[in-house]
């Protein structure tokens, strides 16, 4: 891993000297066996700025995977924010798990990006009692939490 996060830091650093931004950054591994990348600053700072950020995303993966030959998950914050809302979805999973077990009834997630499910699925991987599964399609899809024994 500490090799991928070599490659993720010099490329950061060399598509940030091209946009001519000086922005310091953080490259540390994530607790879902990814990259997790924090850009402290005010670039890509506004919500509309996502995209960007999606697209910063790609090009990092991609270049990575072309040059050590592995997939890896590479996320790119601002500022925390990703962070932040990762802890508040953990926190809500963890909740919403006690609820379907207390009252062994099937909860229904509102839609949400594929990463926030799949911080909702490790995080309830091995909560007992409980199972997770996506369901929908595209923007709709949204994550499933039921009993453990449900049909």
């Amino acid at each position: 891993m500490e090799t991928q996060q070599k490659e993720v830091e010099a490329l950061l650093r060399e598509l940030l000297s091209i946009l001519e931004e000086d922005v310091a950054f953080v490259v540390e591994s994530d607790a879902q066996d990814g990259i997790y990348v924090n850009l402290e600053g005010s670039l890509f700072a506004l919500p509309e700025e996502r995209t960007a950020l999606a697209a910063l995303e790609h090009l990092v993966r991609g270049a990575v995977r072309r040059k050590t030959g592995k997939e890896l998950e590479i996320v790119i914050d601002v500022n925390g924010a990703v962070k932040k809302r990762r802890a508040e979805l953990i926190r809500f999973a963890l909740g919403k798990a006690e609820e379907v077990r207390r009252e062994r009834k099937r909860v229904r997630l509102n839609a949400m990006p594929a990463h926030e499910r799949r911080s909702i699925h490790v995080t309830l991987a091995n909560f007992p009692g409980v199972k997770t599964y996506s369901t929908g399609e595209g923007e709709n899809r949204r994550v499933m939490i039921e009993p453990e024994d449900a049909q």
